[in-house]
């Protein structure tokens, strides 16, 4: 697995922010997230010719993955490649460029690094991609480039492990933006009013100390899949716009791994890791109808995480033997596989787990080894495309969450993860 570069910061830090995981950067006015103004698009953008040496047709592929973004419905984004150039550069001269450069992080394992520059109103002015060309050549160069895409137009990186923005990327296969991505970016260039064609979650995340800055909310729908997702502020403060109508159980988890704030830029990067336990809202799912706001969602996470899931693994049924990473990793509908969970806090005959969706159906016992816990399960043949999360638990006394860990392929594509 390889990191890519936090993106370049333009102004200084400092705290909160709004859903949908956005760059959310200190303006003269407080905190807020950074995105283009509307008229701003169609966003034009240019390829730098050396480009071509690490990515075979660069228009084609680079275009695909500015489609990806431009293709989410409910969205107003559009593009235009104004070709390849001689000497472009990154660099504030009012061209948003993608190029590359050799060992661009030499020995830190990055791969790439978007840089943003805004005005005093949060409007960005101009965004450049760079491309290290002695690390990219093996890595999925449409997928790594998409999750740049998203830098460009507003976005941090995401803690849901299916997702595009997840900050670490593979050689997988391209797959498409999970939903955690859609509704962000939907909700930050809309193309119809969010207010009334989606619902807006409100509430704080508590600990013993009060509010829990970078807390992780996610919303899980009635078919397990991670919808939407975002951080609280300083105060413990958290807003989801842009969900859709449904059926949601809600819960915040601690920022303790895979993703931590270290992953993060912005008023997050400023966060002090507070390892609570994985805290759900309390009563049955939340009924969320089109054009209302729920608000005063209060989850109460006191004390301190002691439980901790990091990596997972697949392998055929009833096998032992599983390659653990803290990726998201595909499985199929309709296929029967183990799926092995390893982390911190196991504890042997104690520790279980369980999927949060019901086309995951568990047929065989638990089985221990170290610090991890195994089971197999059965998808439904019937089972939509989409993520899935891994619930685990010690009996009774603690629960935790691995958000995403699980991609389902469905009659689409699947997806990979990056940073």
């Amino acid at each position: 697995m390889r990191r890519l570069a936090p993106f370049l910061l333009s102004l200084a830090v400092a705290a909160p922010a709004i859903a949908g995981t956005s760059l959310t950067y200190t303006m003269p006015n407080g905190d807020q997230p950074v995105s283009w103004a509307a008229q701003a698009f169609p966003l034009h953008y240019q390829i730098d010719r050396r480009v071509a040496s690490v990515i075979p047709q660069p228009a084609t592929v680079i275009g695909n993955a500015f489609a990806e973004w431009a293709e989410v419905p409910d969205t107003s984004l559009s593009f235009v490649n104004d070709g390849i150039v001689d000497n472009a550069r990154a660099g504030r001269d009012g061209h948003n460029s993608i190029s590359v450069i050799d060992d661009l992080f030499k020995n830190q394992n990055y791969i790439a690094l978007t840089s943003n520059w805004w005005d005093d109103s949060g409007h960005m002015t101009e965004a450049d991609i760079q491309i290290d060309a002695t690390e990219v050549k093996n890595y999925n160069t449409q997928q790594l480039v998409a999750h740049e895409i998203g830098h460009l137009l507003g976005l941090d990186h995401s803690a849901v492990l299916s997702s595009v923005m997840f900050p670490y990327v593979s050689n997988g296969p391209n797959s498409p933006l999970d939903s955690d991505e859609r509704v962000a970016i939907a909700t930050i260039y809309p193309k119809l009013d969010p207010t009334i064609t989606a619902a807006t979650l409100m509430g704080r995340v508590t600990g013993d100390d009060g509010g829990i800055f970078a807390a992780h909310v996610v919303a899980v729908d009635a078919h397990g899949s991670t919808v939407a997702s975002g951080l609280t502020n300083e105060n413990g403060d958290f807003v989801l716009r842009g969900v859709p109508a449904g059926a949601y159980r809600i819960y915040a988890e601690p920022l303790d791994g895979p993703v931590e704030v270290s992953n993060l830029s912005g008023v997050f990067r400023s966060a002090k890791l507070k390892a609570f336990p994985t805290q759900f809202l309390p009563g049955p799912p939340l009924q969320v109808e089109n054009g209302k706001v729920y608000g005063n969602l209060v989850l109460n996470a006191n004390g301190t995480a002691r439980l901790n899931p990091i990596w997972i693994g697949l392998c055929a049924a009833n096998g032992v033997d599983a390659t653990l990473t803290s990726r998201a990793l595909n499985v199929r509908a309709g296929q029967t596989l183990t799926i092995a969970v390893a982390g911190e806090g196991f504890i042997g005959g104690l520790t279980k787990f369980d999927v949060l969706s019901p086309n995951f159906h568990r047929i065989s016992d638990y089985r221990y080894a170290g610090n991890y816990v195994a089971a197999t399960f059965i998808i439904d043949a019937a089972a939509p495309a989409g993520s899935a999360v891994i619930l685990v638990s010690n009996s009774a006394t603690e629960e935790a969450t691995l958000t995403g860990a699980l991609r389902v392929e469905g009659s689409q594509k699947i997806r990979v993860v990056r940073r």
